[in-house]
């Protein structure tokens, strides 16, 4: 953005120190020392603070073209809260303790405070009500909102927390995001992953944010209540049955070329049983995820062929928002689930994205386990008739292939290279993936693809719900490459 920009805004808003400082960056990217320094003296302790920061560069870019954005803005009261939501942003990413931390230095973040509080932007700020029996209440709705994101080696969380503060909502609101772990290129998805970072906004729209990170905060941060680690599990089990919903309704609508009407449609008996479990709030989220690829459709196809109606003009709207606890009210996962296999680490991935929802040790065949892709076809439950057979409780078939990954009665061989071809897993493993990758998942197998590690919850935290009935294939003999 052109600093002609930042200066129409710093006339119109003289006491915004962090204006001030960022004309002063524009000018001393320019050469123009002499402006930039007197733009820096404005700014005051807002240049003291950012100067020790370690922000990075697109950081203040985006900060920018904020700041002509909410010099438009007429809503003051917005104007003021997107401010609020982007300055603690750079306070929380250039590693400053957040504002009600304990023992933190608040000179930056009072003078943040004082610089964006004027009179005239709190008028609009709606008041409390009063309930028929006298007592005092918010007019504000309550709400408790999760999301998650990668934080370790070059990842800071930094992209999660904008989404967090730039979709806070109006009312009192408490917005957490969960702590994926890295490895390589990818985020590990856990059941009890840890709270990073609480947002809090208040009836009266003012939004304070706590670190959970004693490293990033450098402070001893309070513990996390019960009441949030509780609802962060439900969490992370609702956004697992919802990927694993949204790839079955995909796979659905490349089978039969139509939208499923149900959830009943994808857990029919074999060999219809694109999906293996299901469960009472699968029926709760599917208008809204129905919905969601019925739109994304649409506008696949008015962008290729430019004409024609797709199925998602007439698909009713949702009456509930089923993701109502999720920043931006859509599904965490929003890439199809995909199944990777590393020869060389004996290890399954079910991903999404570059997220790892679930890592399990296998059996192989070591050059006799082909690499490619595949796809899940058959979805069989007790393949041999029996649990305990050569192939488990549970097999999926590799693109009408002799080969598949399934159980075995050899948990011995886990981690080795013993099998013909087809991947071996161990019991609750088999029926955990069974349950989450629906019919038509795509397969990958190959070397080096995977970090040598696992993620599974314990027993008890495992995915399952109610099995689908009928889904062993009486009529067939498998043969798979054991």
């Amino acid at each position: 953005m052109q600093n002609t920009d930042l200066r129409s805004y710093v006339k119109k808003h003289p006491d915004n120190k962090m204006a001030w400082y960022l004309l002063g960056k524009e000018y001393l990217a320019e050469g123009q020392e002499a402006k930039a320094n007197y733009c820096f003296q404005q700014a005051g302790e807002i240049y003291e603070a950012f100067e020790r920061s370690k922000a990075p560069a697109h950081i203040w870019m985006d900060y920018q073209d904020k700041l002509v954005e909410m010099s438009a803005h007429k809503a003051k009261k917005k104007r003021r809260r997107k401010m609020w939501l982007t300055l603690l942003m750079f306070l929380l990413l250039a590693g400053l303790p957040p504002t009600d931390a304990p023992g933190a230095a608040r000179g930056a973040t009072d003078a943040l405070s004082s610089a964006l509080d004027s009179e005239d932007e709190l008028q609009d700020v709606k008041p409390e009500v009063k309930e028929k029996n006298g007592a005092e209440a918010s007019s504000e709705k309550q709400s408790n909102v999760f999301t998650a994101a990668a934080f370790g080696g070059e990842n800071d969380g930094g992209g999660a927390l904008a989404a967090a503060w730039a979709g806070s909502g109006e009312g009192v609101q408490t917005t957490a995001v969960l702590g994926m772990q890295t490895s390589d290129a990818w985020a590990i998805w856990k059941r009890g992953m840890p709270v990073k970072y609480i947002m809090q906004t208040n009836s009266k729209g003012k939004l304070t944010a706590q670190s959970y990170d004693a490293k990033q905060c450098s402070c001893e941060p309070p513990e996390v209540s019960a009441k949030i680690k509780r609802m962060a599990l439900a969490w992370t089990a609702k956004q697992e049955s919802a990927a694993a919903l949204s790839s079955a309704i995909v796979s659905y609508q490349k089978q039969h070329k139509t939208w499923p009407k149900s959830v009943t449609a994808l857990a029919q008996p074999f060999p219809d049983n694109i999906l293996g479990e299901t469960s009472a709030e699968m029926s709760e989220m599917f208008p809204q995820l129905l919905a969601m690829h019925q739109s994304k459709a649409q506008a696949i196809a008015k962008g290729d062929a430019g004409k024609g109606e797709s199925q998602a003009s007439k698909s009713p709207t949702p009456k509930k928002a089923s993701f109502a606890d999720t920043v931006g009210g859509k599904p965490f996962f929003t890439k199809p689930l995909e199944i990777v296999i590393d020869k060389n680490s004996h290890r399954l991935a079910l991903v999404s994205g570059s997220t790892i929802l679930r890592m399990y040790e296998v059996g192989l065949g070591g050059e006799r386990t082909p690499e490619g892709s595949y796809v899940i076809t058959d979805k069989v439950v007790n393949p041999n008739g029996r649990s305990n057979g050569e192939f488990g409780s549970r097999g999926m078939q590799l693109s009408d292939t002799n080969y598949a990954i399934h159980g075995t009665n050899e948990p011995s061989s886990i981690g080795l290279d013993e099998s013909l071809g087809c991947v071996r897993m161990g019991r609750d493993d088999v029926e955990e993936l069974f349950a989450l990758a629906p019919q038509g998942t795509p397969v990958r197998i190959g070397k080096n693809l995977l970090p040598a590690l696992t993620s599974v919850p314990e027993s008890k935290e495992r995915y399952s719900h109610k099995l689908v009935p009928k889904q062993s294939n009486t009529a067939k003999t498998y043969h798979w490459l054991n």
